[in-house]
């Protein structure tokens, strides 16, 4: 992503984003994360997902299969 931010080494903290860029959903109002649910987006197909957020090593997000 071009981003200059953290690293992966023995020792520091595990903030890791993990994204499946070839995924592609449908965007539903049911499955927002958010509590507004006023979007123009809705029933837009978007491509790419975040599967895995860990923060300080531990998960704090995973998608639902």
């Amino acid at each position: 992503l071009g981003i200059e931010a953290g690293t992966l080494s023995v020792g520091a903290p595990a903030d890791v984003c993990v994204f499946a860029p070839a995924t592609h959903r449908t965007l539903d109002a049911h499955t927002l994360a958010s509590r507004g649910h006023n979007t123009p987006f809705l029933g837009w197909e978007l491509r790419g997902a975040v599967t895995l957020t860990l923060l300080d090593g531990r998960p704090v997000y995973q998608r639902e299969a």
